[in-house]
């Protein structure tokens, strides 16, 4: 094998994620596990004021 044929075939455009995907991802999954998380705190307030 020539040295050219051992090269890994790196192309930039499918290396590249898009950042708006990730970021979308992360907003909602913190907002469902943020939503339970909240409900249990305004449950537990309003169980000290009883």
């Amino acid at each position: 094998m020539e040295q050219e044929e051992l090269r890994l075939q790196l192309n930039p455009e499918k290396i590249v994620r898009p950042a708006e995907g990730n970021i979308a991802t992360g907003l909602l999954w913190g907002i469902l596990i943020s939503i339970p998380l909240w409900i249990s705190v305004f449950g537990w307030i309003m169980g000290i004021w009883r």
